[in-house]
């Protein structure tokens, strides 16, 4: 059982360092959204909402980095526990290695694939239009609850509304709250006119970190964000009743999650 000295703490600085502070083998989930190697600043609405994504040494100063915040997380896990990390395109296939060659390639379960659309199309090649999850299990048995993220059915399925009948004749009624959820997941980004917008650059939707901590967690357990950014993934877990911890090397950032964190807690 984890200790509730842990839970509602937020700390600024390094992925790194924060992790220092932490007892091992404590956390179910631990979820880390580090810059992806755009080579921008990124910028939101806020005055000082922003972070800086630009690396003069490109993937032979990033890389390293990565492997360094992935090994100063991992001890942190419980047996059994979940590593999520959350890339795209650019650099997810090396990181994929990196997690590889530290866990093992056993250790790896899925590649959750987050679609969403909006924003700009190329002309030039397929638009760019999901991010990749990379989940690892630091056991053979992690825990995984695919009843507590299923998705209704399409409405022009027929089994949504009579199930389907079996070559032997058997009946298989469809299940009320819907069809399990597969690896790829169509949740909108969130958009710029919704309430749930804060102005931080990035901001994940509540949804995407919903379904991630329901299924891969329970009520009480501890979940960790040290990239925390705006917030999102404490917020969720606090929303669904887990305990959290949560980081980021920026002020900014730490305010930005402070104040999200204040409103969803006055709610449960």
């Amino acid at each position: 059982m984890v200790s509730n000295s842990l839970n509602r703490k937020l700390f600024c600085g390094a992925c790194v360092d924060v992790a220092g502070k932490l007892p091992k083998s404590s956390f179910r989930l631990l979820y880390l959204d580090p810059p992806f190697l755009t080579g921008v600043k990124r910028v939101g609405t806020g005055s000082d909402y922003s972070y800086d994504d630009r690396w003069p040494g490109k993937l032979q100063e990033y890389l390293p980095w990565l492997e360094k915040n992935l090994r100063a997380m991992i001890p942190l896990l419980l047996p059994n526990g979940s590593l999520v990390l959350h890339l795209d395109w650019r650099v997810v296939h090396y990181a994929k290695v990196l997690l590889d060659g530290i866990l093992g390639a056993d250790a790896f379960q899925n590649e959750i694939i987050w679609h969403y659309t909006g924003g700009g199309r190329s002309k030039c090649r397929f638009s760019c239009k999901h991010d990749s999850l990379l989940w690892y299990s630091s056991g053979n048995c992690p825990m995984f609850n695919i009843e507590a993220v299923r998705v209704a059915y399409k409405p022009t399925s027929g089994y949504a509304r009579s199930g389907i009948v079996s070559a032997a004749g058997k009946h298989y009624r469809p299940h009320p709250k819907g069809t399990p959820v597969d690896d790829v997941w169509d949740i909108p980004i969130v958009n710029p006119m919704s309430r749930e917008r804060v102005g931080y650059p990035t901001q994940k939707p509540l949804a995407l970190l919903e379904r991630l901590i329901s299924a891969l967690s329970s009520p009480g357990d501890l979940i960790g964000d040290f990239f925390c950014g705006s917030g999102t993934t404490l917020v969720a877990a606090e929303r669904l009743r887990r305990l959290w911890v949560g980081g980021d090397v920026s002020p900014a950032a730490i305010r930005c999650t402070g104040n999200r964190l204040k409103e969803a807690t006055a709610e449960t």
